[in-house]
């Protein structure tokens, strides 16, 4: 169809996935002639007989874990929004599916769920190979910290390497490669002086809590624990500087719209009695299942407390998002302005 409101390519791009998504799934699609004001276009899915309208948001090249992510924070309604791209990777498929984040792309790979009874997943689907974008791996745990680091106190991208090293235990000899890593990505730039600053405050959260949860995360010592009465441990005080509440307990005390039912804590591991004080205290028992997950602290416990009794904002974001919860998603996002106005209130 010839489109008066969105230009030709955008019109056949948008046209190949839906014949791709019909390929796959045999869902009839069209283009409509009336988006709304502040998206690209608009669609029509016929699905078991319903018409679905959704309104696309067109990404040529999705590789980067924090994209999707951003684009669902921007989404005014995300049960009506669609993403439509070139072939997903198998993580990325994921990875927006974890998110809510509805998607089509012009190898008919689909996330459609209109919490309704309508429920379509595909993905492993390659299409063209020439049109496909690999993931960016180059995100060092090291540039991860770095990134924690800058967003609890951004004066420190200026900072000497050993305030850095020091802050946010990250070894003086990474810290260049850190920072390199972080200048690739245009994730930091230079102000006209000279001076390291964070270029998109959202873009550089949203990278924090993807790698975060998939390449930091997973080389800290963590713990999880059952326990009989979640109630009693919500009770407790963690110690000034040696734990604080992460995740859901987190949220619960700084919006008190979340009843938790896990609880995130973290506590400096290198004091000897911190994990035994806590597990006998509560007569915690080991279980992988446990609803009670105890991390190590990743940065200096006498630096970034000043949102103590819970963690950093940034980093309680990046547990929620990574929970996969809608709930969690939800109250996540009500942090998203705080965090963004402390970089800004810092940078000044």
């Amino acid at each position: 169809m010839n489109n008066l409101f969105i230009p030709g390519s955008e019109t056949a791009f948008i046209a190949s996935a839906l014949e791709a998504l019909h390929d796959s799934t045999r869902i009839q699609g069209e283009v409509l002639d009336t988006p709304n004001d502040d998206t690209d276009a608009a669609v029509l899915l016929t699905i078991n007989g319903r018409k679905l309208r959704y309104d696309c948001e067109i990404k040529k090249k999705v590789d980067r874990y924090a994209l999707p992510l951003n684009l669902l924070n921007r989404l005014g309604n995300a049960q009506r929004a669609l993403l439509v791209s070139s072939p997903l990777s198998p993580d990325m498929a994921t990875r927006c599916r974890d998110i809510g984040l509805q998607f089509i792309d012009t190898a008919g790979n689909a996330y459609i769920n209109d919490g309704a009874g309508i429920y379509i997943y595909v993905t492993g689907r390659r299409g063209d190979a020439e049109i496909q974008f690999p993931a960016n791996n180059t995100m060092t745990p090291g540039a991860l910290r770095m990134m924690f680091a800058a967003l609890a106190e951004p004066a420190l991208l200026n900072a000497p390497y050993r305030d850095i090293s020091m802050h946010a235990r990250i070894a003086i000899g990474a810290i260049s490669k850190a920072f390199d890593t972080l200048e690739s990505r245009e994730l930091i730039g230079s102000t006209a002086d000279g001076k390291r600053m964070i270029r998109t405050p959202e873009l550089f959260l949203n990278e924090w809590a993807s790698g975060y949860a998939g390449r930091l995360k997973p080389k800290l010592r963590k713990y999880r624990f059952a326990i009989d009465n979640l109630d009693e441990f919500l009770n407790w005080s963690p110690g000034f500087r040696l734990s604080a509440w992460g995740g859901e307990p987190a949220a619960m005390i700084l919006t008190g719209h979340l009843k938790p039912q896990e609880c995130t804590v973290y506590i400096d591991m290198d004091d000897p009695h911190a994990l035994k004080d806590i597990v006998k205290s509560f007569r915690l028992r080991a279980d992988p299942r446990g609803r009670i997950e105890i991390v190590e602290m990743f940065w200096n416990p006498d630096h970034f407390a000043d949102s103590f009794p819970t963690v950093p904002l940034h980093l309680i974001y990046a547990d929620l998002m990574a929970s996969h919860d809608s709930r969690n998603i939800a109250v996540a996002r009500q942090l998203v302005p705080g965090i963004i106005q402390h970089v800004h209130d810092t940078t000044r």
